[in-house]
């Protein structure tokens, strides 16, 4: 989104001609009546690119749609973010479907007034859109963010008590509403008051006075929705980072959060980019052409669209797996590999585990074993009344072997137990 009020003098054009709005819209070139569509090449090549955008994220809004299934019914709150990430992904879609319909209007055949009316209520259609996409794109990752946080917190390790991450709490969740509120409140301001312009400028009501004030506003209106949509992609690519620094120092892996650091945020960190530099550029610039600036914004932020869902739908096979723990600091499971591994001394990847009691060990005159799982501190080994102790305080056949007993809490034998030595080495 850059400023689109340069043409606000001009009485033939819409104020959303030059540019577009978030690289929706066309060139600034003639709206002169033609009997075929022999637009420029650029403006053929930008409704291109809208026409291929427009498939392309129909198309993925339909695949995350049918890849809800992959999240298993227990996991509900999973779906959430994901039937979100399909809503934004078809008003995205249909974004870049009126911008194209906007572009082409404005090289047809049809009468003068029809068609500049027909271009600027399509115009209208396409900013409201794109509002749509500014408030609740980034949130879709933090609330993604939010859930992996709260799975991870679950998962407690040694460290994990020093260890979660900011995402998940409360004041934090506040914080992003705010900035969905925000962003949003501007922009739809933006869009009415630029509907209201053109109107105004389309009926010949607009003086010279008026056009220079008009043009401050929406001005500053525009920096102001830029500003804090950036500042909206800066607070999602720091909170998944963040997170995933907290997953690792707790020796915690999530292939979420993973593969959203990898495939979707270096294109938001793109998106914060484009968006400053074609301020800069379009405010910095009397003289530029305006059709290959816009064919760039096409081009740039249709791909950001394109992979930051595209993203989002790699996750989704891994959306109700919870996070899993590394167990190379558990002696009680240094065998366990893998989550079968863990499940075999009692724990439960993800959402932690009980004590499970060794029902080998339930025999009169010997301890009841506890079995610590890999992401809760055991409780201590329950005592042994005198009567049911052997001669030496102990069962007869001496204690369990070390690898039963997690790394750090050794099971105190009693003292003269002859084989004492060997054990404990």
């Amino acid at each position: 989104m850059f400023d689109i009020t340069e043409l606000l003098s001009a009485p033939s054009d819409d104020i959303l001609a030059k540019g577009g709005r978030g690289g929706g819209g066309g060139s600034s070139g003639s709206s002169s009546i033609r009997d075929s569509w022999d637009a420029p090449p650029l403006v053929k090549a930008i409704f291109a690119f809208q026409v291929i955008w427009f498939i392309l994220l129909l198309s993925e809004s339909l695949m995350i749609l049918t890849r809800l299934k992959l999240i298993s019914k227990s996991a509900r709150s999973s779906k959430a973010p994901y039937v979100l990430a399909a809503l934004v992904a078809l008003v995205t879609s249909l974004f870049y479907l009126f911008a194209g319909i906007r572009l082409r209007t404005s090289y047809s055949s049809l009468p003068g007034t029809s068609n500049l009316r027909t271009s600027l209520n399509l115009s209208a259609v396409a900013g409201f859109l794109y509002d749509v996409i500014l408030s609740f794109l980034p949130l879709i990752f933090l609330w993604i963010g939010h859930l992996r946080g709260l799975i991870s917190s679950s998962v407690v390790t040694g460290s994990a008590s020093r260890n979660n991450s900011f995402v998940s709490s409360t004041w934090k969740k506040i914080l992003d509403w705010s900035f969905v509120i925000i962003v949003l409140a501007l922009s739809v301001a933006y869009s009415a008051l630029a509907t209201h312009v053109n109107n105004m400028n389309f009926n010949r009501e607009l003086t010279a006075t008026q056009q220079l004030n008009y043009r401050a506003t929406l001005t500053g209106l525009n920096r102001a929705v830029e500003a804090f949509f950036i500042l909206f992609l800066i607070n999602v690519v720091v909170s998944l980072i963040c997170l995933k620094v907290a997953q690792k120092s707790a020796k915690i892996a999530d292939k979420v959060v993973t593969l959203l650091l990898s495939v979707s945020v270096p294109f938001l960190i793109l998106y914060a980019l484009e968006m400053l530099v074609a301020e800069i550029y379009s405010s910095t610039q009397l003289f530029y052409d305006a059709a290959s600036f816009a064919l760039a914004l096409v081009i740039i932020e249709g791909t950001v669209h394109f992979m930051a869902f595209m993203g989002l739908i790699l996750t989704m096979k891994y959306a109700s797996a919870p996070a899993s723990a590394h167990f190379s600091d558990y002696s009680a499971v240094s065998n366990a590999s893998n989550a079968k591994g863990a499940e075999a001394y009692g724990g439960s990847v993800g959402y932690g585990g009980g004590y499970p009691v060794n029902q080998q060990q339930q025999q009169p005159g010997y301890p009841i074993v506890v079995v610590a799982t890999p992401y809760q501190t055991p409780p201590p080994p329950p005592m042994v009344p005198p009567q049911q102790q052997g001669a030496w305080g102990a069962p007869p056949t001496g204690p369990p072997p070390m690898a039963q007993y997690p790394q750090g809490y050794p099971y105190q034998v009693p003292y003269g137990h002859p084989n004492t030595q060997s054990w404990q080495r």
